[in-house]
């Protein structure tokens, strides 16, 4: 008797590296639970599991050795600026808020949040010469919208940051910075923090090596004793 031959075929079993809005990035397949990180600074209701988190960051590290460079994760209030809100503005500080010259250069008043920023002296010569030999991030205790509103103040023309804002509201951990918040290798990694207050996946606190504390600044409480 002769024996019939099935071919066999190769079915391709979808890993699920992420998922958006209850499906999966790859085959569109519903998924059940929310699991993996979620990564909604990137893009809102973006989760990406340990496998694609770990792809993609193997990916950046090999294109940060080709452009040799590293990547700096950097602080907002204290280390590039100093915001406060209207209401908290001592007698002495509301003079600087309805100075032209003052709005003009590198103290904002933002109406929508209620909120004056002073920009650290220099801070935009920083950038520009810190983007020479780093891709970086802005990685705040503030909500998003205050986060992604400072972000325009320092880097109006996106040449910096461009969607690399992480705010409180995209963290994992009340009161730390995540460092799984960001897509880069650990040992790639430099911290510009006027705060120890930023936790690693393997450690506490980042390496000595790795976090540099800028002199705080308090341009406000300066202008006042001052």
């Amino acid at each position: 008797m002769e024996q019939k031959l099935v071919p066999s075929v190769k079915v391709d079993v979808c890993i699920h590296p992420g998922s958006f809005g209850g499906m999966c990035i790859c085959c569109g397949q519903t998924l059940d639970g929310e699991s993996g990180l979620l990564f909604g600074y990137i893009h809102k209701g973006l989760r990406l599991h340990d496998v694609e988190v770990s792809r993609l960051r193997n990916i950046d590290m090999k294109n940060l050795l080709c452009r040799k460079k590293l990547y700096l994760v950097l602080d907002l209030d204290h280390t590039l600026l100093n915001s406060t809100t209207l209401n908290r503005l001592s007698q002495e500080e509301m003079p600087i808020i309805t100075q032209k010259s003052y709005l003009e250069g590198s103290l904002f008043m933002m109406e929508q949040l209620q909120m004056v920023t002073k920009l650290r002296p220099f801070v935009r010569t920083f950038l520009k010469e810190a983007s020479e030999i780093f891709d970086m991030c802005i990685y705040t205790m503030g909500d998003r919208s205050y986060a992604l509103e400072m972000a325009r103040l320092l880097d109006p023309q996106r040449e910096y940051f461009n969607a690399n804002v992480i705010s409180r509201d995209d963290g994992t951990r009340r009161r730390k910075k995540d460092l799984r918040m960001v897509l880069e290798k650990e040992s790639a990694i430099l911290i510009l923090d006027d705060t120890e207050r930023v936790s690693c996946k393997k450690s506490k606190l980042p390496r000595p090596d790795k976090l540099f504390g800028p002199i705080r600044y308090d341009f406000f409480r300066l202008y006042v004793e001052h």
